[in-house]
């Protein structure tokens, strides 16, 4: 079958955030750390800091939200941040809570590091003659294009044709239709596309549901439960995955790298 596109995760396949653990630290630290900027925006708020921290940092990752996002439907962070606030009596208009929003994801912007791999892979398949495209659950579905950033600041926004990141669409992966937006963006069919993540579930569960094939970034040599879907093939390396299209991606359920 023609493979025309390859549709790439961006955290922890392409760039390296750090440990995951670190996010719903970060979530509750942050917006306590923003306090004084909220009071700035909105005046009094009714809490000290700490509880404003909470308040906040849990409202914008509610188990309802955690539980929308595993149906794959996303919840633009404004909107999220809106109704936490809301639930603390403080109304928020645009400038504002864009303003704090951009406060808030700042500190993100200096984690992420290209793995070493990462430009000589992108070259490769850029020399391929492929389209590329970004397929990314950005954190609380915060705007795709603070993501964006992260590629711009190592110089890898050029190798892509189009960046689908779930503060922008109604979806997140594993949904289809995530999937299906980023073939869309590329002119091409779902069928033609491999999707690289690290994720078993957002990523390879996301191909399989849109028609597509992929490739599990398993750097850490875990074996897949199984339960959860499985990759058409796995790859310790982006040099590993490349390898697969290089290839020519005929024979799934083989181990690159191997």
């Amino acid at each position: 079958m023609k493979l025309s596109a390859v549709l790439s995760d961006l955290g922890q396949t392409l760039l390296d955030y750090g440990p995951a653990a670190r996010w719903p630290e970060f979530r509750l630290q942050r917006m306590e750390a923003l306090y004084p900027l909220a009071r700035e925006l909105w005046g009094e708020v009714g809490l000290p800091a700490a509880e404003f921290g909470r308040a906040i940092g849990g409202g914008i990752q509610t188990d309802e939200l955690r539980a929308r996002e595993h149906r794959g439907l996303s919840r633009p962070f404004s909107e999220r941040l809106c109704e936490a606030l809301a639930a603390i009596g403080v109304t928020a208009d645009e400038p504002s809570l864009a303003r704090f929003g951009d406060a808030f994801s700042e500190p993100v912007r200096s984690w992420p590091r290209p793995y070493p791999e990462t430009r000589l892979a992108l070259e490769r398949l850029r020399a391929l003659g492929l389209r590329m495209a970004i397929i990314t659950n950005a954190p609380w579905d915060t705007p795709g294009s603070l993501l964006h950033q992260d590629l711009v600041r190592w110089d890898l926004d050029g190798f892509f044709d189009a960046f689908v990141g779930s503060g922008e669409v109604p979806w997140r992966k594993p949904h289809p239709e995530f999937m299906w937006a980023a073939a869309r963006a590329l002119g091409v069919s779902p069928s033609e596309c491999l999707v690289i993540g690290d994720n078993l579930m957002a990523d390879v569960g996301g191909a399989r549901a849109a028609g597509m094939r992929s490739v599990w970034m398993n750097r850490d040599g875990g074996v897949a439960p199984t339960d959860a879907p499985q990759p058409d093939w796995v790859a310790r390396s982006l040099r590993d995955a490349v390898g697969v299209v290089e290839a020519g991606w005929h024979a799934p359920g083989a181990h690159a790298g191997r």
